[in-house]
Formats: structure tokens, sequence, C-alpha cells
């Protein structure tokens, strides 16, 4: 199970959580849901047996995209659990800035490490895959950057705050 707290126009913040496959409980209903693409951000949406067209844009802002439903567009802001922990942790610095270091939100071990010393790495691509708790977080990139150094393996346990990526 995954939480998201959204956040539709400035509007008040909501919850949503993946309850399991196809499902999802938002702000306290549960809905059945599918999705199909249409292209790489495109995609046909059926909630309880209704379907939307969606076209998804990401934004210069980390977390924020512009969200066409049905020819209407909205400004969506969504933040994952480990999201709003990282920026707990790094005191809700300036997200304008591009941070140096990559530390890790909480223990657990590295899964798989998506990137390579020196390897260009594009805003929203994974760097690597952290397991806690028998759950998969994936850790992004917040900004276009180039990794310096690698202080992880895959396989390998890191403790919380652990140096994991360097990046320029």
């Amino acid at each position: 199970m995954k939480k998201y707290y959204t956040k539709i126009d400035q509007s008040k913040t909501f919850e949503t959580e993946i309850t399991g496959p196809g499902k999802f409980i938002a702000d306290g209903k549960e809905y059945e849901f599918e999705h199909k693409p249409v292209s790489s951000n495109v995609f046909i949406l059926r909630i309880n047996n209704k379907n939307y067209f969606v076209d998804i844009t990401d934004t210069d802002i980390a977390g924020v995209y512009e969200v066409g439903i049905d020819g209407i567009s909205y400004k969506v802001e969504s933040r994952s659990e480990l999201d709003l922990m990282i920026e707990k942790l790094n005191g809700n610095k300036s997200e304008g800035k591009l941070k140096k270091e990559i530390h890790s939100p909480m223990p657990g071990i590295i899964v798989k490490l998506n990137v390579t010393e020196g390897q260009t790495i594009n805003k929203g691509e994974v760097l690597l895959v952290l397991e806690a708790m028998k759950m998969e977080n994936e850790i992004k990139a917040v900004k276009d950057c180039i990794i310096k150094k690698i202080n992880v393996s895959e396989r390998s346990s890191v403790e919380k705050n652990e140096l994991l990526l360097t990046l320029e």
C-alpha cells in the first residue's frame, strides 16, 4: 500500500492510498481503476466504470504536474510518504537548489542501482530503489544532474542519513 498526499489547483490536500491492484481510497471512498496508455503521457483512465482521457505534463517543480482531464487542465501537486519524509529530513530547504548529496531517508537495502558515475540524469529519473520495511521506494532525481560519486552498491545495507550519491 502506498499513500499520496495530493493538492489540486492549490485546494486543500487530500490523502489517496493505493490499496491493491486496481483499487484505491481517496477522501475515504474506495474506487476501482484501470488505465491504458495512449502515448508516453496520455492515458485512458477508467474509474468505477467511467472513462477519462488524461494528459499529464511534467513541470519545472518537483512533484507538480499539469494534468488535463477530458480537456480541462489542473495543476496537481502530489507527494508520497517518502517524499514528505525526505523533505522533513532536509528541513524543507529550497526546492530550487540542486542538492549535491542524496542521503538515505531511512535504513534499508539498495535493491537496484540505476546509475553509474559520470552519467547524466534527467529530472524524475529513478536513481536507485531502496527497500525498507518490505516496501520498495524509488529515489528520483529532482533536477537534471551528473552522477559524481556512488557510495553504495546493489544489495548493500544503508542506515538513515547515510550518503548514497554525490551529484554535480
